[in-house]
């Protein structure tokens, strides 16, 4: 039998280097990044967080000693808020070029947030008996609504014209449809009889408001805001095969993820952090709602933004083109 060869000088520096690698920014950012992303455990706590938002709704629904439907639906809609972002999660761990599948998402779930924005604002207006309107919650609706369309306007060199906004298919039946919901959802209260209404619903009046239409319009936007990005990721595998291969992110298109999270995060800070505490304190369920959503939407922006933040190994195509991947796609590209 031959005796192990003893490690030379060069094997010895040769295993230092690797140490000091793996011990380096780089080496730690990567194995960083290979356990966030590169393990099922990525999926672990967005499941959790929607496995509690079904579970508090059905304690709600168990436990309350009065039915009300309000706050019933308020639980649903965060519920339902939540697959969305569970699915688009689960699709881009999936993928194998994630970056690449990512369309002109961050225009389209922003064109969804202006719009909210714009029903709430006319909702306020709208509402002659408001006390809010020049209030915080308008305030913050004016700025996060001014926040959107400067982004749009600067940073992606979207035509803030309402033909442009209408040639978005997915932005536009998504948004008719929430409307229409909301005037079917408002006149079945106002043909209800009065006395099956509960004592917390007798704010309904016995006709249509076009200020709670609005406002139930904006909640039904806010469920379905990140659809239009599941929709474009599921369709990108068959439409774009050249983008599975490689991707380049521009410094540009990361500065436009960074923004747009940001943004974001502003957002859902004000509606499931600040809001509910100036407003349903005594509501612990529907507390605990808004805090699973809203460490779902950090979850989710924390993976995007450190994934597209890492160097990504470009890739060429067959004729020597560069893949840009399709977050350089402009608004001019697709009016899907």
């Amino acid at each position: 039998l031959k005796s192990a060869a003893r490690p030379t000088g060069v094997d010895r520096a040769r295993a230092r280097g690797d140490r000091d690698i793996a011990m380096s920014p780089e080496g730690l950012v990567a194995q960083a990044q290979s356990f966030v992303h590169g393990s099922a455990c990525t999926l672990v706590l967005p499941s959790v967080l929607v496995a509690a938002s079904v579970l508090l709704l059905a304690y709600r629904g168990v436990t309350e000693e009065e039915h009300h439907l309000p706050l019933n639906g308020f639980l649903a809609n965060i519920m339902l808020q939540m697959f969305p972002l569970l699915a688009l999660k689960a699709k881009i761990y999936s993928c194998t070029d994630r970056v690449s599948l990512v369309p002109m998402v961050l225009v389209k779930t922003l064109l969804m947030h202006a719009t909210i924005g714009v029903a709430r604002v006319v909702s306020t207006v709208a509402d002659p008996h408001s006390e809010t309107i020049f209030g915080l919650p308008m305030l913050v609706d004016v700025v996060l609504l001014a926040s959107a369309l400067g982004l749009l306007k600067w940073e992606f060199g979207f035509t803030l014209s309402p033909v442009k906004w209408w040639s978005h298919v997915d932005v536009r039946n998504l948004v008719v449809l929430s409307v229409a919901c909301s005037v079917l959802i408002e006149a079945y209260f106002v043909v209800l009889p009065h006395s099956w209404l509960s004592a917390k619903m007798q704010f309904y009046k016995q006709r249509l408001d076009v200020s709670k239409i609005l406002f139930t319009t904006a909640n039904y936007i806010d469920i379905v805001a990140f659809m239009p990005v599941v929709w474009r990721l599921y369709q990108a595998e068959d439409e774009h095969e050249d983008y599975n291969i490689g991707t380049h992110v521009s410094t540009d298109a990361k500065r436009q993820v960074r923004l747009f999270f940001a943004f974001v995060v502003a957002f859902y800070m004000w509606d499931d952090v600040v809001d509910p505490i100036l407003t349903i304190m005594d509501e612990p369920v529907a507390m605990m709602a808004h805090a699973a959503h809203f460490m779902l939407l950090l979850d989710f922006a924390g993976f995007f933004t450190f994934q597209v933040a890492q160097p990504t190994s470009g890739g060429i195509k067959q004729s020597g083109e560069e893949v840009l991947g399709l977050l350089a796609q402009t608004d001019d590209d697709d009016n899907c």
